[in-house]
């Protein structure tokens, strides 16, 4: 009796209750805004006080001179009450902005709701450069022009260019 109670043979039996496997708990999707997210890093901005956005961006690939790459990026409202949001991107020598795609503009953004767009950069030659986001930011009362920085290394890195040199 006790064998066959173990074994779950009698359902009221405290002991078949234990032998039963428990469900495990249904896996829930990783959110893909949190995924997206995930894989980006901040880009460098304006230094002391409150910003009212947050800029992360991610290089698709790793950039080669003279072959266009995506940049995604994700501008980030951390205030309530902006009535607009838009981007523009530049870049210095070395680099060009080959394509931004329409001009994002977001009216009403929600604050912490991400902003996702991506722009195409094309190397010009080997090194690091510098790609710009200016974001203008409008609230009831003030506007704001608000200048980000992204790294980007082209080709080798500085650190197996000045290996290669030596």
């Amino acid at each position: 009796m006790c064998l066959l109670g173990a074994c779950g043979y009698f359902k009221s039996s405290p002991l078949a209750g234990s032998a039963r496997a428990v469900p495990s708990a249904p896996v829930q999707p990783l959110d893909p805004t949190a995924r997206a997210l995930a894989g980006m890093v901040d880009a460098v901005g304006p230094a002391g006080g409150e910003i009212p956005v947050e800029f992360k961006f991610s290089i698709r690939n790793r950039p080669e001179v003279g072959a266009d790459d995506e940049v995604d990026y994700a501008i980030i409202p951390q205030i309530p009450g902006i009535e607009r949001v838009h981007v523009v991107f530049g870049a210095l020598d070395g680099i060009e902005v080959t394509r931004q795609g329409p001009a994002l503009a977001a009216i009403r953004p929600a604050s912490g709701a991400p902003i996702f767009g991506s722009v195409t950069i094309r190397p010009l030659k080997t090194g690091l450069f510098t790609l710009t986001a200016a974001i203008g930011v409008q609230t009831p009362n003030q506007s704001l022009a608000l200048p980000f920085r992204m790294p980007v290394i082209a080709g080798e890195g500085p650190t197996q260019t000045a290996t290669r040199a030596r």
